[in-house]
């Protein structure tokens, strides 16, 4: 029976957003996890909460940070959604040219981090504005900043949000069209399984689409909600079930990311680090 290895999972850094950043990274050493999905958000670092004249020094500092707990960032995941001021696809066309200068910058931060991969997002728009619009402008930006990823040798992934989160990316098939659009070997698949659920779809059917999955968030829910494995009633089991049968070797990022965790996150680390040891499909390699 094919397993994955304890060693490819790690946990998006948005669930201890209350907490300090050497907190953070503690608590995930202290689990044993090797990858950071590391949330650029406030406060931890992100383009508005940083002076520019300070940035580069800021994301060295967060790199020798995770270097001398021996982590490693897996995902840059800057944030995009609604909460901050930046949509590569805004009809807005200030809103839209500040947000990819801003987006270069963190492929740059990528970079510099180490990171396998920066977090693409293709924006959204207003529910009431022409959805095809929307479409053409994400496109032109994904395009720009695939180009951009290229130039500096960064390669990024992309998900499938939820519906409230986008009204252009919200399954298998505008995720397909958006990164056929691109065109581009910088620019590759993550697949969400929260988001999957959502649509009443299942990893499987992203392998069916894409063939090749480059990386993986996982959580549970009712089927949202980004939980504690064990906290929903999603079937986390059957989907380590389908990446292990197919070999996977990328990495997953345990996103949960939902307030109830959000008083007490190593308490919630710490189960999801039981879960993974306990879960028939992980090797723990202790």
């Amino acid at each position: 029976m094919n397993r994955l290895k304890m060693s490819q999972f790690g946990v998006m850094s948005v669930l201890y957003q209350q907490y300090s950043l050497d907190y953070c990274l503690d608590s995930l050493a202290a689990n044993g996890f090797r990858y950071v999905d590391f949330w650029g958000g406030a406060t931890h670092y992100c383009a508005f909460d940083t002076p520019p004249g300070e940035r580069k020094r800021r994301v060295r500092e967060i790199r020798k940070m995770m270097d001398d707990r021996g982590l490693k960032m897996s995902v840059f995941t800057a944030e995009q959604i609604c909460l901050y001021p930046i949509n590569v696809a805004s009809s807005n066309p200030y809103v839209r040219r500040n947000s990819m200068d801003i987006v270069k910058q963190y492929l740059e931060d990528t970079k510099e981090f180490g990171a396998d991969y920066y977090f693409a997002q293709m924006g959204y728009g207003l529910f009431d504005e022409d959805k095809e619009e929307t479409v053409k402008r994400a496109v032109e930006s994904l395009c720009q900043m695939t180009e951009y990823a290229k130039e500096i040798g960064v390669k990024m992934v992309m998900e499938q949000l939820q519906p409230y989160e986008c009204n252009i990316c919200y399954d298998k098939e505008t995720l397909k069209y958006l990164i056929s659009a691109v065109d581009s070997p910088y620019l590759t698949a993550c697949v969400d399984c929260v988001a999957a659920a959502a649509a009443g779809e299942s990893p499987l059917e992203y392998y069916d689409t894409f063939g090749v999955i480059n990386h993986v968030h996982l959580a549970d829910g009712e089927p949202t909600g980004h939980m504690c494995p064990g906290d929903g009633s999603n079937p986390l089991t059957d989907y380590l079930k389908v990446f292990a049968d197919r070999n996977y070797q990328g990495s997953v990022t345990l996103e949960i990311n939902n307030q109830m965790y959000f008083d007490n996150p190593d308490k919630a680390v710490q189960r999801a680090a039981r879960w993974l040891r306990e879960n028939p499909y992980v090797e723990s390699e202790e």
